[in-house]
């Protein structure tokens, strides 16, 4: 997967949430995350399994549930940072909590489909 990019401003007001990033089911697992900063902001990288799209049994995004990423270098932090997903959730994305700077979250997924 190429690595895709989505972003976060302005938290002062409330919690701010990117869009969501659909990760690839059939790459190998390993997933690298960036995250970097710009002026003042709070933020956590988020996971989820539901699936909108899920033909058995959709979630509406608006009921998706999001848990903290499992790699604690990109929960609740402040300043730039890196990071490492050794499973793969369906969707991921960024969750700027506080602050009025800005972020910007960088995925990138390793590995084809093996065959």
């Amino acid at each position: 997967m190429q690595p895709r990019t989505v972003s976060t401003s302005d938290a002062s007001n409330g919690t701010k949430n990117s869009a969501l990033l659909r990760m690839d089911t059939w790459a190998n697992a390993q997933t690298v995350l960036q995250v970097n900063v710009t002026g003042t902001a709070t933020y956590t990288v988020q996971t989820s399994m539901d699936d909108p799209n899920d033909p058995n049994n959709p979630v509406a995004e608006a009921s998706m549930t999001w848990l903290s990423a499992s790699d604690s270098n990109v929960v609740g932090k402040t300043a730039s940072a890196g990071g490492i997903l050794s499973a793969t959730p369906t969707f991921v994305r960024l969750s700027q909590t506080a602050g009025n700077g800005s972020c910007t979250l960088t995925v990138a997924q390793f590995g084809a489909a093996p065959y």
